[in-house]
């Protein structure tokens, strides 16, 4: 819904908004705008670390954009009408990035590619629908676009399941590898190790000020030239382990939070299943003796040294980080039926993905924008197009970017074989 550059209540929502021309506060140096007390102007700025504001500073220019061009194409639009327009289509951007760009690398096979595409455009294609608008069923037609929304008789919300499985902390580095962008592109597009920056240099406040001296460019290329740690066991940051947390106005706790205990804590307090009973509940094969869940044999003497034999006893996530991959995959099975139920859920039961998804509620402008915007890299290369020429050689930004393109393949992606 976009709530992290919007804000989730009045107080937020105002406080990011310029009250001019529909946009939100931005500072001239492309960062986000900070208040006397250093805090960032965000709508979610609480426990945030340089790459997330750089994010929202991306997404706030592209809303500003957007409020620009409904401008431009229809001039009695007021400050209001053009930020709700442009709120909403900014939310669909980040809503159809999530699911055709950034899912399908995280889950990086032609049969997940296929399932999201057709989630959104159907089996019928991209160029079919955007010629002929959604037709048939959500099969044909896909789930955007539908004549109602589908709510299977429960109204939406992320269960704690979902925030469960979504606990990917394991993702951030250590510290980030700074590049030198002042210097012609290296194999690939990849620009020269400049330093390394420890994450706790990148955290809340004092993050703010070391970005404001890396700069928007740096710092996005730098992350886009850093591969992602691995969900598996013994990788969880360490300097998460010793966090300083904040409150909901971003400002510092006094107490140190150990987030990898916490999050265990976490789900045994709201009472998720253990993980052999969450299998269970997915209909999935529960594991009778840890070679079940891991070949990694050191795991496995760590397990019995925390579990003993009980596998019962096994904690979600846990489990989840020691759990074999599906070739491809960077999550566990368990967690990818999870996220398969929640991505299509969150489409099929929006009303503005389905009854409203049209020109009447978008405009005709904002419905254009946002069935032209196929990925990151789209909205990158409309505010910084020297990035994407210069440093970017995948094809997703989401990959990393001195990683080859994606071959071309001639066999159409609905009839390829699963590999």
């Amino acid at each position: 819904d976009g709530s992290v550059i919007y804000g989730s209540d009045k107080e937020r929502l105002q406080r990011v908004r310029t009250l001019v021309d529909g946009k939100l506060k931005i500072s001239e140096d492309g960062l986000l705008q900070q208040d006397e007390d250093g805090i960032p102007i965000s709508g979610d700025i609480k426990n945030s670390w340089a790459g997330v504001s750089t994010l929202q500073a991306l997404f706030i220019k592209e809303h500003n954009a957007i409020c620009d061009a409904l401008k431009k194409e229809y001039p009695a639009l007021n400050d209001e009408e053009l930020y709700r327009h442009a709120r909403l289509i900014t939310s669909a951007v980040i809503a159809k990035i999530h699911t055709i760009d950034w899912t399908v690398e995280l889950l990086k096979t032609d049969m997940l590619l296929a399932g999201m595409r057709i989630n959104w455009y159907g089996f019928l294609g991209k160029k079919f629908k955007d010629t002929f608008g959604h037709v048939g069923g959500s099969t044909l037609g896909g789930l955007v676009g539908l004549k109602k929304p589908i709510n299977h008789g429960v109204p939406y919300t992320l269960t704690e399941e979902f925030t469960s499985v979504y606990r990917m902390h394991q993702l951030l580095p250590d510290s980030i590898h700074l590049r030198n962008i002042n210097v012609t592109p290296g194999l690939n597009k990849s620009p020269p190790l400049l330093e390394e920056i420890p994450m706790p240099d990148l955290i809340g406040h004092k993050g703010e000020k070391t970005l404001s001296q890396i700069g928007f460019t740096r710092q996005f290329v730098s992350m886009g030239h850093q591969a992602c740690g691995a969900l598996e066991l013994c990788n969880y940051p360490s300097w998460l382990q010793d966090l300083v947390a904040q409150d909901v106005d971003g400002k510092d706790r006094p107490d140190h939070v150990d987030l990898a205990a916490l999050e265990v804590y976490r789900d045994r307090e709201r009472k998720v299943a253990r993980y052999n009973q969450f299998r269970r509940n997915l209909l999935l094969i529960p594991i009778s003796k840890w070679e079940d869940l891991t070949e990694d044999k050191e795991a496995i003497e760590v397990l019995k040294e925390v579990y003993g034999d009980d596998v019962e006893e096994l904690d979600l996530m846990v489990g989840l980080m020691a759990e074999k991959k599906i070739k491809g995959f960077a999550i566990s099975e368990t967690s990818f039926i999870v996220f398969l139920l929640m991505a299509s859920r969150r489409l099929e039961a929006d009303r503005f993905f389905t009854s409203d998804f049209n020109e009447e509620a978008y405009t005709k402008k904002g419905f254009e924008w946002v069935n032209t915007t196929e990925s990151l890299k789209d909205v990158l290369n409309r505010h910084y197009p020297e990035i994407s020429k210069k440093w970017i050689n995948s094809t997703s930004a989401f990959s990393v970017w001195d990683s080859p393109p994606n071959a071309p393949n001639p066999i159409p992606l609905y009839l390829r074989f699963p590999s």
